[in-house]
């Protein structure tokens, strides 16, 4: 005979057994993966561009601008588009100069058409030699079409607007409180269109508007300055592009989420811009939904179409429609030198990013913002100073003092304050001349001229076996040239920061052995 107190037990344990918590949904343990990361795409009318990036321990140095690996081959077989005619064979991709883990071929691929990768490694894994081949299967599917766009209007309404390549396209920026809505794009596409990637290009010529939301909510807490800046920006200046998102194909009911492709009103520079659309295969969902979502997110599980591997190879078709955007805003010449320039503390953080850095030679030799586009921030960072005889420079501001001493240095003028101004204090101008010193000659690899003696700094950057701040300045101008080995005086930089550093990284040890073995630098014998 059961009592009644068990009787109750009993049906309380019967019950908790349909009962569901959270402990159903705890995530099983699965292994991490740790070996190497793809992500590429074979484009119709763009080639081929594949990286490949080891997977670092937590305690490991990234090296991200050297190859990882001993030997790799890369390949992608399937039909190409050579002079004309469509040809099956299997290229071999090239790595590219100065970003040696990524390979490229320029053959366009064909829409409707499979490709395969293939790819092999041989590469020290956690100090094992590895041989690694991973392999991947995409297909090109046919590009999306933009007939036109619905355009929204001052009054809350929307004007329908064909849209065609060969006349101009505006909008009008709407302004708080009507910058939060969209200009819908009308998308024609097919069923081998999986998904589409929007990415938006513009450029440091281009402008924001100041009468948006985020100003309109921020105008209490932050001071505006002359031109109506208050520091809050919807784009870094000194980028080129910014991912406007994924949209997968998908089905709600009568409508599909790529009847519709939003461009956001308050998100658009002012200018010119352009609106890439890349339509993707299959294999791209489940890298968005699978993979890098599984790394916020231990209950999903990564799937990938790289055979032995993690991340994805994915055909691709693209489209771009161009806008111009009326509207009064602040160049973002103007918000790159705010951004970079900090007035407040310590002043620690001014211009120190790599962006920043490079910017700043450009912004105060008065180059034309549309001669920075077109050589890109390196390139116009390696030609400001020839602006300082043809154009308008920064005279008088102190945050440029460095960069004109540096200029003068560089032109090999008659004196190397030839560029600052006539009232500038002695303390002013000793700091610049110390600045502007260390700038020029570490960017002209220490060669003294009429102006510039750079002896001492030679010995102290490149010679002497301990750390200091002229080793330091060495570091990050080659941090922020990727490292490139074709300057000798980074090649020596690379062998003092690895000892110094005490860098975890087989990789740049055998770059540093390579150096030191071929080279024979005075500093490899500290070492």
């Amino acid at each position: 005979m059961i009592s009644g107190w068990w009787l109750v037990v009993g049906l309380l344990l019967t019950a908790c057994g349909d009962f569901h918590g959270p402990w159903e949904y705890y995530p099983e343990e699965r292994e991490i993966y740790t070996g190497i990361f793809t992500y590429g795409y074979i484009l119709s009318d763009g080639g081929s561009d594949i990286c490949f990036s080891k997977i670092y321990e937590l305690d490991e140095t990234s090296a991200q601008n050297f190859a990882f690996y001993d030997s790799a081959r890369v390949t992608v077989q399937g039909p190409f588009d050579i002079d004309g005619n469509e040809t099956d064979t299997t290229l071999v991709l090239s790595p590219k100069a100065g970003k040696p883990n990524c390979f490229y071929s320029e053959l366009d691929g064909i829409t409707g058409k499979s490709y395969k990768m293939d790819a092999y490694f041989e590469w020290d894994s956690a100090g094992h030699a590895a041989k690694s081949r991973f392999t991947a299967k995409a297909e090109i599917p046919n590009a999306i079409s933009i007939p036109g766009m619905n355009v929204p209007l001052a009054d809350g309404s929307y004007e329908w607007r064909e849209y065609n390549d060969s006349t101009e396209f505006r909008v009008k920026f709407l302004e708080f409180p009507m910058d939060m809505e969209f200009v819908k794009c009308d998308v024609d596409y097919d069923k081998t269109v999986k998904g589409v990637i929007s990415v938006m290009r513009y450029g440091i010529s281009n402008a924001e508007s100041q009468k948006t939301t985020i100003n309109n909510m921020l105008k209490g807490m932050t001071d505006k300055d002359s031109t109506g800046y208050r520091g809050i920006a919807m784009h870094d200046p000194l980028e080129r592009s910014e991912n406007l998102g994924y949209t997968i194909s998908r089905w709600v009911a009568d409508f599909n989420a790529l009847d519709t492709l939003y461009l956001m009103n308050m998100m658009m520079p002012l200018g010119k811009i352009y609106v890439d659309f890349y339509a993707t295969d299959a294999a791209y969902i489940d890298y968005e939904m699978k993979v890098t979502n599984s790394f916020s997110d231990s209950r999903i599980i990564p799937e990938s179409n790289i055979e032995n591997g993690m991340g994805v190879f994915s055909g691709m078709a693209k489209t771009t429609i161009t806008l111009y955007v009326d509207g009064k805003g602040v160049d973002m010449e103007h918000i790159a030198f705010r951004n970079c320039d900090e007035t407040e503390g310590d002043f620690s953080d001014s211009w120190d990013s790599r962006g920043c850095r490079l910017y700043q030679d450009v912004a105060c030799s008065g180059m034309p913002s549309d001669s920075m586009e077109k050589l890109g921030l390196l390139e116009a960072n390696a030609h400001a100073y020839e602006y300082y005889r043809k154009s308008e420079y920064m005279k008088d501001n102190a945050t440029c003092y460095a960069s004109h001493v540096k200029a003068a240095m560089m032109l090999d003028t008659a004196k190397w304050t030839a560029f600052l101004p006539e009232d500038i204090s002695s303390e002013d101008k000793n700091n610049a001349y110390g600045d502007g010193l260390k700038r020029y000659c570490v960017a002209s690899n220490f060669e003294n001229n009429g102006i510039a003696d750079c002896g001492k700094l030679e010995k102290q950057c490149l010679e002497t076996p301990e750390k200091n701040d002229c080793k330091e300045y060495l570091w990050k101008w080659c941090a922020d040239r990727g490292w490139n080995m074709d300057y000798e005086q980074c090649r020596i930089g690379l062998v003092s920061r690895y000892h110094l550093e005490g860098l975890k990284s087989s990789i740049i040890q055998r770059e540093v052995k390579a150096i030191c073995e071929e080279f024979k630098y005075t500093i490899c014998k500290n070492w």
